[in-house]
């Protein structure tokens, strides 16, 4: 009986041998399985994480090009108001320069009348003095003639008018 007693007492130690090494095998399938969902749970969460940078990163490149859109219209919008501003600036130049230019012929023109006016009435001032030298030296003349004091005041006679 020693024989069989070793017998049950080996298949007692191989059956706790089995339900020891079916409990290890369970725990590590159990650990296992706690891994790779913890492992899918992380994997999830990156990729979510991922996927939501992904997602601002387009939204953000998207306004992006949206802004440099808008940007470029506002710099088109600029040049032309620039080369508006140019050409009316250019134009209002010209315009001043017509005026400037009819200003100063009609100056010039006024200027030259009033110089003729003056140089006639310059010379008719000097034909009016020259006609009263001569008025008064034929009052000398006249008064040297008649024997009358030259140094008595004699009534002028009327001149003509002036011009």
């Amino acid at each position: 009986m020693g024989i069989h007693r070793a017998a049950q007492h080996r298949d007692a130690a191989v059956r706790q041998a089995g339900e020891d090494a079916a409990a290890r095998i369970t725990a590590a399938q159990a650990e296992r399985d706690a891994a790779i969902g913890q492992a899918r749970d992380e994997a999830a969460g990156r990729v979510a994480a991922a996927e939501a940078d992904r997602d601002t990163a387009r939204a953000d490149a998207a306004q992006a090009a949206e802004n440099m859109q808008r940007a470029g219209q506002e710099a088109a919008a600029a040049q032309a108001a620039a080369s508006a501003a140019r050409e009316e600036t250019r134009r209002v130049r010209d315009d001043a320069e017509k005026t400037l230019a009819g200003f100063r012929a009609e100056a010039a023109a006024e200027l030259a009348a009033v110089r003729a006016d003056l140089r006639a009435r310059a010379e008719r001032a000097e034909n009016q003095a020259d006609a009263y030298r001569a008025e008064l030296a034929e009052l000398r003349d006249s008064v040297s003639h008649d024997g009358a004091d030259p140094d008595t005041p004699a009534k002028p006679p009327r001149r003509g008018s002036r011009a």
